[in-house]
């Protein structure tokens, strides 16, 4: 693929990544509540300076979550609407494996295990565990919202911990100490979007823009009781 455009809302950065035929042109903004005013200015930026239209990108990956859900919100509905109007398909990839991928990519440790644990507010972590092939982190497991004391740590391999749970939360920090690098300070970057989908996309098709799509994970925060239409769907779960 030459050219991806790619899109990350989840957390309180805004962030938004054009790669052009192998080079990779970026906006990255810590701006909590700010997302809907800096999004589709960052993404005509960045084809500007491309010298692109959005009809030369042949596909819009995004960061899908688990996340915050008013940023998650105006996210995907940006994608959403910049799919349909230009008839694009979508990428739908994990956030939290975005932060486990930026972890490896920080290097300094040849563990091949990472946990990552996101503050998700009302005393809970947005969670999932990672193993690393060949540079690129696959999902070992589902994943979660729970407490920092149900986050899964590795109990018998090197492990890197990543994400603010790790600093926000006192059993975890204290978890933290077992690992053999703890990466507290990342947000998920669509660079990082960009080379998760890029190496799906060597087996796989990209999807139809109707797959533009959040995983909320924290489903009573998205929907209504009885209403399964809002369930998380992030159809990309293992990624």
């Amino acid at each position: 693929m030459s050219n991806l455009l790619a899109l990350e809302t989840s957390a309180e950065v805004c962030s938004v990544a054009l790669f052009v035929e192998g080079r990779v042109l970026s906006f990255h903004r810590h701006a909590p509540m700010k997302h809907a005013e800096l999004l589709l200015p960052a993404v005509s930026g960045l084809l500007d300076e491309a010298n692109l239209a959005l009809g030369d990108v042949e596909a819009i990956a995004f960061g899908r979550g688990p996340g915050s859900f008013t940023s998650l919100r105006i996210g995907i509905g940006v994608v959403q609407g910049l799919a349909w109007a230009s008839g694009l398909p979508v990428v739908p990839v994990s956030s939290l494996a975005a932060v486990a991928q930026l972890a490896v990519e920080a290097g300094s440790s040849q563990a091949t295990q990472i946990c990552v644990a996101m503050d998700a507010r009302m005393q809970e972590v947005y969670t999932a565990n990672f193993t690393v092939g060949d540079g690129v982190v696959r999902a070992t497991g589902k994943e979660r919202v729970c407490s920092a004391e149900q986050v899964l740590i590795p109990a018998d391999e090197p492990f890197i911990a990543a994400g603010n749970g790790f600093e926000r939360f006192d059993v975890l920090s204290e978890q933290a100490a077992r690992a053999v690098a703890c990466r507290p300070s990342l947000w998920p970057r669509a660079e990082t979007i960009c080379t998760l989908a890029l190496d799906w996309m060597k087996e796989h098709e990209p999807l139809p823009a109707s797959a533009a799509q959040p995983s909320y994970v924290r489903n009573d925060v998205a929907s209504k009781p009885g209403d399964s239409r809002n369930q998380s769907t992030g159809t990309l779960s293992q990624r």
